[in-house]
């Protein structure tokens, strides 16, 4: 579940963006939420799954 809260976070943000225009709320809302989601995000980048290159070219 923690791998999937790095892009949940970050597609949230433009989500969030929309509402808060059709809602009209106040621009300050708007950047601290997205202050949170992007800490958050980029906290549970430590989940993901390490980078597996499959190019045989660059394998020692």
């Amino acid at each position: 579940m923690k791998v999937w809260l790095t892009p949940i976070c970050f597609l949230l943000i433009p989500v969030f963006y929309v509402w808060i225009r059709i809602v009209d709320f106040h621009l300050a809302s708007f950047f601290i939420i997205t202050t949170l989601l992007t800490v958050l995000g980029a906290y549970f980048t430590k989940h993901l799954p390490p980078h597996v290159d499959d190019d045989p070219q660059h394998s020692n």
